[in-house]
């Protein structure tokens, strides 16, 4: 292999490395527990970077919650195109209005602490569901 060829296919590499990250608001230090296994074990404020596709935006007086159906991650955070692995539903609340026009249907990654679990109707099925605290809340 010519010198020039294996230096530009180690550059390539690397640069493609270093993108294969989530955005800097998405950095950072998180549990790699599923919302389905946080149901199952749950833990105070722990710290979770969840991503899926909003299911549905509730707006109350002092907050709006988004209801995300989970989905497994690419490296960059975001709901993985190759992988189409359910990692269970949950619900990102935050202290602000959320228009529903911008959040329905969409890619989101969460980031910030899952607090409890809590009681949720899909359709007729009552469903356990990790509540977070969102800190960000990512629209691809």
């Amino acid at each position: 292999m010519k010198p020039y060829v294996a230096t530009f296919t180690l550059l390539s590499s690397v640069l493609m490395t270093s993108c294969a990250q989530p955005p800097k608001p998405l950095r950072g230090e998180y549990t790699d527990m599923t919302p389905a296994q946080y149901v199952n074990k749950p833990q105070k404020n722990t710290p979770v970077r969840w991503t899926g596709f909003v299911a549905s935006v509730e707006n109350h007086e002092q907050h709006s919650c988004l209801n995300v159906v989970g989905k497994v991650a690419d490296s960059h955070g975001k709901p993985s195109r190759t992988i189409r692995i359910g990692t269970g539903r949950f619900v990102a609340c935050k202290a602000q209005f959320l228009d529903p026009e911008l959040f329905n249907k969409k890619p989101v990654t969460v980031t910030g602490q899952a607090k409890k679990v809590i009681q949720k109707t899909v359709g007729k099925h009552k469903l356990s569901q990790p509540l977070v605290d969102a800190q960000v809340i990512y629209v691809w």
